[in-house]
């Protein structure tokens, strides 16, 4: 996934989102591709959304990604 990083932003940036039932912290983003490796056809990336306190007691983002990976999806 090193060499796809320019894709992962796309798919973070443009993709499409679906917010985790159990976990509304969490959401997982796909995007089409057509010239990933070994016939994969996606993107997907998880990513948590957190919040920290900050020196002044307003919050600060943490938002990271958890996973991502190539999925052959039709």
């Amino acid at each position: 996934m090193a060499s796809y990083e320019e894709y992962l932003n796309t798919t973070i940036q443009r993709g499409r989102r679906k917010q985790d039932a159990l976990n509304p912290q969490k959401s997982r983003y796909t995007n089409a591709f057509v010239d990933l490796s070994a016939d994969n056809t996606h993107i997907t990336a998880i990513v948590l959304f957190r919040f920290r306190e900050g020196s002044d007691g307003e919050p600060i983002s943490n938002n990271y990604i958890v996973t991502a990976y190539q999925k052959r999806m039709r």
